[in-house]
């Protein structure tokens, strides 16, 4: 599991109602919501009150525990109450016999400044255990390695700012993608000029991809 030091420990409990009563949610959300949802707990805050550490773009992050009705949880749910409270939340989501955790990255919206920016999320698989430390000597640095540790393929970037990472991980993928595509149009042309042309282009491509 999560080993934090007891000064982290909140342990409260959260209603579902809160998010139904005070936020925008549609009908079909707040479904999930009730059909996926069994509890969410606050079990700990990660913050200069509770450990020796300091601030920096993010001044508290949260670990929410969440026990689920359904096999698992919609990522719009996730993101739903990721908009609404304003610090990283690690998600421990729990069902019968199994665990993971999940985090995304999120910033203050431009618009809004009570919403957050959430974007893609990563999550380490269901699991019987987790094990993820505690690393960093500021709320930033500790939000990085927790991101770092569920998405490892992060950490294979030449980036160390987690934004970074994670946008130069969205080009690669999309870099990816690009490659596998040029392949199959390789393996089914019949011309081999066209077929040199195509592999010309895939080099460049696979160049990039190893300088980012």
């Amino acid at each position: 599991m999560i080993n934090l030091p007891n000064s982290t420990i909140v342990n409260r409990f959260v209603p579902k109602e809160k998010f139904y009563s005070k936020t925008s949610m549609s009908s079909k959300l707040r479904q999930q919501f009730t059909d996926e949802i069994e509890k969410i707990t606050w079990v700990n805050k990660v913050s200069p009150d509770t450990l020796n550490i300091t601030v920096g773009d993010y001044a508290e992050l949260q670990i929410f525990e969440i026990t689920l009705k359904d096999a698992d949880i919609s990522t719009g749910v996730l993101r739903h109450i990721d908009t609404y409270i304003p610090y990283p939340i690690l998600f421990i989501i729990k069902k019968s016999g199994v665990l993971k955790a999940a985090l995304s990255f999120k910033e203050p919206a431009q618009k809004n400044q009570n919403t957050m920016n959430v974007d893609s999320y990563y999550d380490t698989g269901w699991q019987q255990n987790l094990n993820l430390e505690l690393k960093g000597r500021s709320v930033d640095e500790i939000y990085k390695n927790y991101l770092f540790q569920i998405a490892p393929n992060l950490r294979q970037t030449k980036q160390v700012n987690a934004k970074e990472a994670i946008e130069t991980n969205k080009s690669k993928q999309a870099i990816q993608s690009q490659i596998e595509s040029l392949q199959k149009q390789i393996n089914n042309e019949i011309s081999t000029a066209k077929k040199q042309e195509l592999a010309r282009q895939r080099f460049v491509l696979e160049q990039l991809l190893t300088d980012l």
